[in-house]
């Protein structure tokens, strides 16, 4: 059982403002943090001793955790956790940095520089103490029963790595920026600056990451494949593709870096970048003004673009690559003899992460003019347009995903052969003696246009906000993490994204009963002081992709015409039109839209009544109420979108029904 055990960060600022003249300012300052995220295994469900487990490992010793037990998996039961999720990732954060103020004339000048150091020791998470498969499937040892088969230990795959390595991650990024806030006029006040970054990509001290280049993969010799999927005997170096970062282990680190596979690191090339990738320098300019057209109404607007780093999930993993990790697979064996066969070795190059080599630094556009405008009765009332654009967003498809047609042809051949032979889809994978390979790629775009009217009023016995959005939020991946389908199409997966919500309307409002003082003391205290509040939301629904799944996948459905939702007697039993949509055939992808249907939306009033009464001079007591969705509307949510299950086009679940409850506090 996994738990958070942080240890609180600490940071500390030592910084120094200098008043050269009345017009120059200079600030100094540094800081030093340090964090510690740990999540170590909780109890003793994680060890082998709680359950008795005798059987060997094959590499014993590695790992935080080495007498814990394997991830375990039997089919139709919940799987088992082992303690390889336990995390190490203590950080520290240097920033050194001057800045310099001077006003010239009607201008207010600002420049300085920064320079940033991280530090990030944290360790891979592989599965150092084993993942065991217990499945019926494929198993000439099999009894018929999972489970069985487990209490008998005849599993149908076991692997393990051979340690739990450890990435000294670093970077250092200096950045530098000048600014102006120019008062050009009385009523018009214009800033504008530039802000110059260089996003240095994070790299390991010892060079102990490997990254798949496809470049790479091209100037070697590719492996052979066996329709069933397994590797034939000396076809090929299994490893092509994979180049390690930098130019060898460092002297000083190699203590760092062990259990290194000595046969395998010179079939792997050096060469890549330190940190997998290289990221340029980035120069973010920015624009802003405000004029005001008189004492009742002002104009702003702005412009500016901002560069971020990608985060350092995108190479923490990268530890776990060969030659610097180690992965033994046996097939078809018990637990009591583990270790005493003969290891797989026809088997694929199992899932893993890698980095484009030319990585690019993603950034948003950001733009905004609004008007403001006094109201009479003390509101204000703002309009808006706001937008932004973002441009090489990373996304992180499977690279090595199969041409459907391809496996489509090759099945319906084999099935006509004698004897009959089935393909794999991985027998036709475009890098051979990989499963998949979930590759970075910062290829992706965005785009958020929205207009924007907000109220308010915030003085009187009565006030409230009140604000609307009409936008559209669009894009070809709705998560870094997404692993589309047609993944070299970014046109193909555009459409709006799952927190594209089309109208949204928040609005609050407090009413302050009058204390009625004037009347006597059962009056004021009964009816009184009370203060009533309220907030209301109503907002479209999430948008939905509809998918179905074929022989060659889980992927998304054709549309064959007709409404896409059912128009007469639309409820949670029949919301979609299934009529309008089927699963696509093997050979291709849907057509069907991203994003083609949109569920039902959310309106939800909850309200507070509460009284704050003097018991004593210096004792009060404060009673609340809360009622939430008011009004008691269903809510629904879990739009079923798949269209080979027996439930697509409902809807199977819903937000929580009229809810209320009391409160009584003391205060002294």
């Amino acid at each position: 059982t996994p738990t958070q055990r942080n240890r609180p960060g600490q940071s500390y600022l030592l910084a120094h403002t200098w008043n050269i003249t009345p017009t120059l300012i200079n600030q100094a300052q540094v800081n030093f943090s340090w964090a510690a995220q740990r999540i170590p295994p909780y109890g003793v469900n994680w060890q082998r001793s709680t359950y008795g487990f005798q059987f060997n490992r094959l590499y014993p010793g590695g790992g935080s955790y080495p007498t814990g037990i394997p991830k375990a998996t039997i089919t139709s039961y919940a799987p088992f956790q082992g303690p390889n999720f336990a995390l190490k990732s203590p950080t520290t954060d240097i920033e050194v940095g001057d800045s310099i103020s001077f006003i010239k004339g009607n201008h207010l000048i600002k420049a300085g520089v920064i320079v940033i150091r991280d530090r990030v020791d944290q360790n891979g998470r592989p599965y150092y103490t084993g993942n065991v498969n217990f499945t019926t499937g494929n198993n000439p040892n099999t009894t018929g029963n999972a489970m069985a088969d487990a209490l008998l230990g005849n599993f149908q795959s076991y692997s393990e790595a051979s340690s739990d390595p450890t990435g000294h991650f670093r970077f250092t990024q200096p950045e530098a920026f000048a600014q102006d806030s120019w008062r050009m006029l009385r009523n018009l006040s214009i800033e504008y600056g530039i802000r110059f970054q260089y996003i240095q990509s994070m790299y390991t001290q010892g060079n102990n990451m490997a990254n798949f280049d496809p470049s790479v993969y091209a100037a070697g010799k590719p492996v052979t494949l066996n329709p069933d999927g397994t590797l034939v005997p000396n076809s090929g170096n299994p490893f092509n593709g994979l180049v390690r970062a930098g130019d060898g282990i460092p002297a000083d680190q190699a203590a760092r870096v062990p259990n290194v596979n000595t046969a395998l690191f010179p079939l792997i090339p050096s060469g890549a970048p330190r940190g997998l990738y290289n990221m340029n320098g980035a120069v973010g300019p920015r624009f802003g003004f405000a004029y005001s057209a008189n004492e009742k109404t002002s104009i702003r607007g702005g412009y500016g673009v901002f560069f971020f780093r990608p985060e350092g999930n995108l190479t923490f993993s990268s530890v776990n690559v060969a030659p610097f990790l180690s992965n033994t697979e046996f097939d078809n064996g018990n637990l009591a003899t583990l270790g005493t066969g003969t290891p797989v070795t026809g088997a694929l190059q199992g899932t893993i992460v890698a980095i484009n080599p030319g990585l690019k630094n993603p950034y948003v556009q950001q733009y905004s003019l609004g008007v403001q405008r006094q109201l009479p009765y003390d509101i204000l009332l703002e309009t808006s347009y706001v937008g932004n654009v973002g441009r090489h967003l990373v996304r992180q498809p499977n690279v090595n995903f199969p041409d459907l047609a391809a496996i489509a042809a090759g099945n319906a051949a084999g099935a006509t052969q004698t004897p009959k032979v089935s393909y794999v889809n991985n027998y036709f994978n475009p890098y051979k003696g990989y499963s998949a390979i979930n590759m970075w790629l910062s290829d992706s775009n965005t785009n958020y246009n929205s207009l924007q009217v907000y109220a308010s009023k915030r003085a009187g016995k009565v006030t409230f906000t009140a604000g609307y959005t009409y936008a559209k939020n669009l894009g070809d991946s709705s998560s870094t993490g997404s692993t589309l389908e047609n993944w070299r199409s970014l046109s193909y997966n555009y459409g709006s994204l799952s927190i594209d919500r089309k109208h949204a309307f928040v609005g609050t409002a407090v009413w302050q009963i009058a204390q009625l003082r004037g009347q006597n003391m059962f009056v004021r205290e009964v009816f009184g002081g009370w203060q009533l509040s309220g907030v209301g939301r109503a907002q479209s629904g999430p948008y939905y992709t509809i998918t179905g799944n074929t022989s060659t996948g889980n992927r998304r459905a054709d549309y064959v015409g007709g409404p896409y939702l059912v128009q007469s007697g639309r409820n949670a039993n029949g919301y979609i039109n299934t009529a309008a949509f089927k699963a696509a055939p093997d050979t291709r992808f849907g057509n069907s839209g991203v994003s083609a249907v949109q569920g039902p939306g959310l309106q939800q009033i909850d309200t507070t009544l509460a009284k704050t009464f003097a018991a004593e001079r210096r004792v009060n007591a404060r009673f609340q109420w809360d009622l939430f969705n008011v009004l008691n509307r269903t809510n629904y949510s879990n739009l079923n979108s798949t269209t080979t299950n027996s439930n697509f086009g409902t809807i199977s679940a819903a937000y929580p029904p009229r809810q209320m409850q009391f409160g009584l506090k003391i205060i002294f």
